[in-house]
């Protein structure tokens, strides 16, 4: 009969696996950061939730394995040292399928090559908890802490070593944890295998050639539809990457086309920023002015500019050539930003043209904390419909958010423009009926409000047919002051000159803005009117993208598929009573966390200035106050003050909500801090919240081990809390579309007390 893990005791040598559980989950969390980076480069946004989605499901997938080993008595032992030594050389294999071999239609196909590691994972962990539940409140200690040390050490890495090396150093992290776990279990061989790994991925790290080579061979990337470089080398253009930059933020290329008077900026693949040649000298560029961009600056005063998302110049000399004097540039990525500058012979060192002022910030941030007054504030394509960092949340900035636009209209001099260069139909009317909302709150009256902006169309009257008379790239220029008929004048002559069609202004208005004029319908109905979801969004929903009136499909095609699976699960192994209450209280605290932690990193974009930083500053405090709080869960004092009842379940949700009330306050009055001091403030702020929140996981593992043979099940309990971590990951971003993050919030708050009332595990003593 196999030999069952349980007969072995090295209390001496525990620290051994609680050291191993610290680097699994801090690989596992640094694997998941760099999916998402590689899925975010070769697919569409999208497509990247829906993979990622699963491929982190295979977390919990593995604890229910796990629990399926225990029921056939399997040796967990061998398994669990087998899996930690399979764990790093499959981060490699899964990471090398997917970048170094063509690009495959079927996504479907990158799922079980992203899902295998976090499978194993699992394994790795709900074993050890099974085998260590005793001691569950210091295994989920280091759990938390390998997870929040991950959310730090990604961007580190990314941003020192890129991503090729990233990889490596993850894997090294992980074979850290194999040699602990085969210690632990004295298995001779996987020492030895482990330790010859370490050493292998150690050498290699240091080979910068090898990874340069291998960087070039991104093969994926170069076949990919959705990215700029594979449209280009199927259309047989002559398109070469002549830079290239990958860190925590995107991947930075700079490709050289055809064209010898630009070069293309290309972030993640898709979104592209033009660097144009340029001497220096102004005359040299003046073919710029027959762009649809030039009209922007071609009327009324632009001395002082402001340009939010300036990528590769190209706006700053459209500012420069309408004769701005003082031009304010704000570029989000350093990326960017390095490459214009490895190229400034090429573009005229237009950085640092006289003038022009550079800054690395998030627009909106920048605004905010401004006191200057600008006669044009210029954005052109700075949307982003991107997955940020992991999948816990579809990164939308603040730049189109009804508070932005009153910003920008704040820091507008007398008669001053704003200004958007948009993609197409959805991005203009949501741009535009944000723009009316806003004017109409600052005092303009319904009937007038379409008399203070203008639309261009993007595209020439000759390219019009060929693009099915579409609205493509149009111009929108508003003002807090009507257009004079002199300003409409120069911007129809202007417009004629370029061959372009004006297709709204005062006195020939597009439908459905010459309905609202004439009084036919107000602004709700247009709004209604409207076949896609065109409303305004604001600071406490920012989700531009989202144009679905009522949930986004492939949402709802995530959430229904996961649901299938725990049924199924569920059907097979959920069949006892107290298995069911279990399973409850372990799923219900899953989607709870991630109620509250998801809104709450995007709520602190704004309050930081960058996804990045938020992302690490708030999962880090969580994590880090969440790890504390599992530790004193297993304190005499506190298992004898929750004894009867989990009070701490009604405290955490509680605790939640009184943060909330008083959060925004806190945010307010702290805007103007430094980095540093701001993280204290976020970190000493969740921290109180975070170690209530902490305590439920482990105690409730800690219950099931009071219970004869129901320590057996953790390893299901912890699949289950897996699933439904991931479900709660996707609900906390529908629900935000829908309501709002404060909703979100306060639904993970009802959900903690709720389950302290129902008290699933009240009979489990």
């Amino acid at each position: 009969m196999a030999k069952n893990i349980k007969t072995i005791k090295e209390p001496r040598y525990t620290w051994l696996l609680y050291f191993a559980i610290f680097f699994t989950t801090m690989s596992l969390f640094t694997y998941e950061t760099l999916l998402t980076r590689l899925f975010s480069v070769i697919l569409t946004y999208n497509l990247v939730f829906v993979v990622v989605s699963f491929a982190i499901l295979g977390s919990g997938l593995g604890g229910i394995l796990a629990y399926r080993a225990l029921q056939m008595r399997k040796d967990v032992e061998n398994i669990l040292v087998f899996s930690s030594v399979l764990l790093p050389i499959s981060f490699i294999v899964s990471i090398s399928i997917m970048y170094l071999f063509p690009f495959v239609p079927t996504y479907l196909i990158y799922m079980p090559a992203s899902l295998f590691p976090f499978i194993l994972g699992g394994v790795i962990t709900s074993i050890i908890f099974k085998e260590r539940s005793k001691y569950s409140g210091k295994l989920y200690l280091m759990d938390l802490f390998g997870a929040a040390i991950g959310s730090l050490l990604i961007i580190k890495l990314m941003n020192s070593f890129g991503f090729l090396k990233s990889v490596v150093v993850v894997s090294i992290v992980m074979i850290i944890s194999a040699i602990l776990i085969s210690s632990f279990y004295k298995k001779r061989q996987a020492i030895i295998l482990s330790s010859s790994l370490l050493v292998i991925m150690s050498l290699l790290s240091l080979n910068n050639n090898l990874f340069d080579s291998i960087e070039k061979r991104f093969y994926s990337y170069y076949t990919s539809p959705a990215t700029v470089i594979g449209r280009l080398n199927n259309s047989k253009e002559n398109a070469e990457i002549s830079f290239s930059k990958w860190d925590a933020i995107s991947k930075t290329d700079v490709i050289d086309i055809k064209d010898k008077n630009e070069k293309l900026i290309v972030t993640d693949g898709g979104a592209t920023a033009p660097i144009v040649k340029f001497d220096g000298n102004l005359k040299s560029v003046q073919n710029l002015k027959s762009e649809v961009n030039s009209i922007a600056f071609s009327f009324g005063k632009n001395e002082k500019s402001l340009v939010i998302g300036s990528g590769g110049g190209k706006d700053v000399l459209f500012a420069l050539l309408g004769g701005s004097k003082k031009v304010d540039a704000v570029e989000i990525n350093p990326s960017t930003i390095t490459a214009v500058n490895k190229f400034k012979e090429f573009s005229g060192d237009i950085y640092n043209y006289p003038g022009v002022n550079l800054y690395n910030q998030d627009g909106r941030y920048f605004i905010e904390n401004s006191k200057e007054k600008y006669d044009n504030i210029y954005l052109s394509m700075v949307m982003t419909n991107s997955v940020e960092n992991t999948m816990y949340s579809l990164a939308e900035y603040y730049i189109f958010t009804q508070e932005a636009f009153n910003q920008y209209f704040d820091h507008l001099s007398d008669n001053g423009k704003l200004t958007f260069m948009l993609h197409d139909r959805k991005d203009l009317m949501k741009v535009v009926n944000t723009g009316i909302k806003v004017l109409m709150d600052r005092g303009v009256k319904e009937k007038d409000v379409t008399n203070h902006f203008v639309i261009i169309n993007g595209i020439t009257e000759a390219e019009s047919e060929v693009h099915g008379n579409k609205v493509v790239m149009p111009l929108v220029m508003f003002k807090d002051v009507p257009f004079s008929q002199e300003e409409i004048d120069s911007i129809l002559n202007t417009a004629n000159l370029q061959n372009r069609d004006m297709i709204h202004y005062t006195g020939s208005e597009m439908e459905p803005y010459k309905s609202l004029k004439t009084g036919e319908i107000n602004y709700k109905q247009l709004i209604d009117k409207i076949d896609f979801n065109s409303k305004p969004i604001n600071d406490n929903s920012p989700f531009f993208y989202n144009y679905s009136k009522f949930v986004p499909e492939v949402m709802i095609l995530i959430i229904v598929a996961i649901l299938i699976i725990y049924q199924s699960i569920k059907k097979r192994f959920i069949t006892k009573r107290d298995h069911e209450k279990a399973s409850i209280y372990f799923a219900a605290l899953g989607m709870a966390f991630m109620l509250v932690e998801i809104p709450l990193i995007q709520k602190m974009v704004l309050y930081f200035g960058s996804s990045s930083i938020a992302f690490s500053f708030v999962l880090f405090s969580l994590l880090v106050s969440s790890g504390v709080g599992s530790f004193i869960s297993g304190t005499r004092i506190v298992n004898k003050l929750t004894a009867k009842s989990p009070y701490y379940i009604l405290a955490a949700g509680i605790m939640i909500i009184v943060n909330q009330l008083g959060l925004n306050t806190i945010l307010n009055l702290t805007r103007d801090w430094d980095t540093t001091y701001k993280f204290f403030v976020v970190f000493f702020n969740l921290f109180p919240m975070g170690l209530l929140m902490g305590m439920a996981f482990p105690s409730g593992i800690q219950k099931l081990c009071n219970v004869k043979k129901q320590e057996n099940i953790v390893p299901l309990m912890y699949g289950v809390n897996g699933i439904f971590s991931v479900l709660g990951s996707i609900l906390a971003v529908v629900i935000s579309m829908k309501f709002g993050f404060n909703a979100t919030i306060y639904t993970g708050a009802a959900i903690y007390i709720i389950l302290f009332i129902l008290n699933p595990l009240g009979t489990f003593k």
